[in-house]
């Protein structure tokens, strides 16, 4: 059995096959770790170009550029922290204004009554008091599952300022691994999976443009006031696969019934539903067929199936999924399907066991020919001694 095994370790497809089944169980392992993988490989890869740009620029090195952005960005942090905190403060006392010495009650009281006066006659809102209590067990899991989120996405962008500071000796470790052997396969899948997870990405960014741009005129169109604002949310959103577009619809939905009425929600809830499916199943697959090379067709129908088995995020795992497996699969069909040891050994026997020329003896009562005086070699004549 101990030989079976030391024999199957020898051949290279039976490595590069372990080497697969480790790298699914460990992303089926840890999955509930993917945003903060996702962060990791976004920020390392985003930031570290950023500041071998930067660090060229000013003539210094990729690790000076990465703190010059990461300064520059805890710069814009602050910056934004502030002008929220001055947005909130003059909101607060325009509030103040409005109470105009009566009660806070009485004032949320005013404004609950003109909230419910706004809402559609056919929402029984009386009815909705009553589950309440049902409604916010799945709020306090939604809330949750958001720390979650947070909690997973800090960790990514830790762990990607950390290995940017001091990423040469993660590389050199990497690097002085042997590609044929296990921990080399398993690395180029990951690499596989992160250079999948970068694509995605970048075409999530294209996406949202997109999106925005289609979006904006229906906007204008439907007359609802703080355009800018609006495309701002609806970009930012939009970078955030499946759940991102649910928000900013909801959002937009809310606004375009508060300010034009039912009509306009039917329009933008009939061009968002067109807009979505156009992008989902049409400029996605044209965007991935770059990528992949695969007919538009294919990765359809891929859109499809992981939408049927994953629902909405199945859109967002289709590309990367396609991506890891036609790599792995480039990979696994150029390695050798025997053992290499035994493959040179066979060798070595089939140029020893060719057949060597044997001369047939010479009968008794025939004389063999004499063989033919070789002329003697001439030798140098002496020279002469004077």
């Amino acid at each position: 059995m101990h030989d079976t095994f030391s024999r199957l370790s020898r051949i290279p497809i039976y490595r590069r096959l372990f080497a697969l089944a480790l790298f699914l169980g460990l992303i089926v392992g840890f999955r509930h770790l993917a945003l903060a993988g996702v962060t990791l490989v976004v920020l390392a890869r985003g930031l570290g170009a950023l500041g071998g740009i930067l660090g060229r620029a000013l003539r210094r090195s990729e690790r000076t550029g990465v703190l010059i952005c990461l300064l520059l960005l805890v710069v814009g942090l602050i910056l934004l922290g502030w002008l929220m905190f001055h947005v909130g403060t003059r909101y607060y006392a325009e509030l103040m204004a409005i109470r105009s010495g009566r009660p806070l009650t009485d004032l949320m009281n005013e404004l609950q009554s003109e909230a419910l006066h706004r809402m559609p006659p056919w929402i029984h809102f009386e009815d909705l008091k009553d589950k309440i209590p049902e409604l916010m067990t799945p709020a306090m899991t939604y809330l949750r599952a958001t720390g979650r989120m947070l909690l997973h996405l800090l960790l990514g962008i830790i762990l990607a300022i950390i290995y940017l500071l001091d990423r040469k000796p993660v590389d050199d470790m990497l690097g002085e691994l042997d590609q044929e052997t296990v921990l080399g396969a398993l690395r180029r899948y990951f690499g596989f999976l992160g250079e999948a997870v970068v694509i995605t990405i970048t075409l999530q960014f294209v996406v949202a443009i997109v999106n925005t741009v289609f979006t904006l005129p229906i906007l204008v169109v439907l007359g609802l006031p703080h355009l800018l604002g609006f495309s701002l949310l609806l970009f930012l959103s939009s970078l955030v696969p499946v759940v991102g577009n649910l928000v900013s619809g909801v959002v937009l939905i809310v606004a375009a019934y508060v300010y034009k009425g039912p009509i306009a929600v039917g329009v933008f809830v009939a061009s968002t539903f067109v807009l979505h499916k156009v992008e989902a199943y049409v400029l996605n697959p044209r965007l991935a067929a770059r990528h992949v090379n695969l007919p538009s067709f294919v990765l359809i129908v891929s859109l499809v199936l992981f939408e049927h088995a994953f629902g909405l995020v199945g859109l967002f795992l289709s590309f990367p999924a396609l991506y890891v497996a036609m790599n792995i699969s480039a990979d696994l069909r150029g390695v050798a399907l025997i053992d290499p040891v035994l493959a040179e050994q066979e060798q070595m026997l089939s140029h020893t066991s060719q057949p060597v020329p044997v001369h047939a003896p010479t009968p008794p009562h025939i004389k063999p020919a004499p063989e033919p005086a070789r002329p003697a070699a001439k030798r140098p004549a002496a020279k002469k001694r004077r």
